[in-house]
């Protein structure tokens, strides 16, 4: 695999950050979770159809229900997503959902021909181990805590499993007609929200949607750069280990801008502010283990 590719998965937790902050913003806007779920997916379902007119070859008719399998954890992923940022920190959630990498790592093993190398096992949990120190945020409220983690670690093992069905499938049916048919079918079940809006989406506030619109477009930019990496290159765990840097950038971002974004998480004291230097350390080795296995 060539170093360049995981540019894809680092832009992509990047914009994940970012989102996470816009949504959460969103939310406490009054736009609500189903709210936020039906947008972010059905903007996903538009800005990748266009996609599949760049489709070539003849249509795959072995393993016709891989997008859609790939699309119902996509789907469950993205809603226990939005209700770990609704019950708890961006901080504290966005770290957590960095599991994902051992989840992919275990999952590549059972679904994936190609075996994993000792040294991205390695880069895995000095990933998981990580993100568990950053863990520890704000949580003011301790009894949605474990709620919040609980939210966390059930959106990495939903997307965990989309991401490797991405990578055992997009190749066979190629990125332009795999990723844009699985996302689309995101978007129709996103559609099954609306009965149970507790408000009509045209009452939704202005101040909601300015943060819901780019956090929806940014959101669906980043899975874009996911699925192209997985689709194309494979390496589903390389992938994911860079890619869990975004708990590293959520940190950052939550200390330096948060307040943009009405954010007050960045209020930590030198304990905290300790561990997620260490936990800064042992992601970038993790990302170097992953350039040189």
């Amino acid at each position: 695999m060539n170093s360049w590719v995981l540019l894809f998965p680092l832009a992509a937790a990047l914009g994940y950050a970012l989102s996470a902050l816009c949504l959460k913003r969103a939310m406490e806007e009054g736009a609500g979770v189903l709210r936020t779920g039906f947008v972010v997916n059905v903007t996903m379902g538009l800005m990748f159809f266009p996609i599949l007119l760049f489709a070539e070859g003849p249509l795959v008719e072995e393993n016709w229900y891989a997008p859609v399998i790939t699309a119902v954890f996509f789907f469950l992923g993205q809603i226990f997503t939005f209700l770990a940022l609704r019950k708890g920190d961006v901080s504290v959630a966005t770290p957590l959902m960095g599991s994902k990498v051992i989840f992919v790592a275990a999952i590549s093993v059972i679904l994936l021909p190609e075996p994993v190398p000792i040294a991205w096992w390695i880069a895995a949990m000095l990933a998981f181990w990580s993100v568990w120190l950053l863990r520890v945020g704000r949580p003011a409220d301790k009894s949605r805590l474990a709620v919040s983690i609980a939210f966390a670690l059930l959106s990495a093992a939903s997307f965990a499993v989309c991401d490797v069905l991405v990578q055992r499938f997009g190749a066979e049916w190629g990125f332009q007609r795999f990723v844009p048919l699985a996302f689309g079918l995101v978007a129709v079940f996103a559609v099954g929200f609306v009965p149970f809006f507790r408000d009509p989406l045209q009452t939704m506030t202005r101040a909601a949607w300015r943060w819901l619109v780019p956090g929806a477009v940014l959101l669906s930019l980043q899975a874009l750069c996911i699925a192209y990496a997985l689709s194309t290159y494979g390496s589903a765990t390389a992938v994911n280990v860079v890619y869990s840097l975004r708990g590293i950038m959520s940190i950052v971002l939550v200390i330096s801008v948060g307040s943009f974004f009405g954010n007050v998480e960045g209020s930590a004291g030198s304990a905290v502010m300790t561990r997620r230097l260490i936990s800064g350390a042992l992601i970038f080795i993790a990302v170097l283990l992953v350039l040189v296995g």
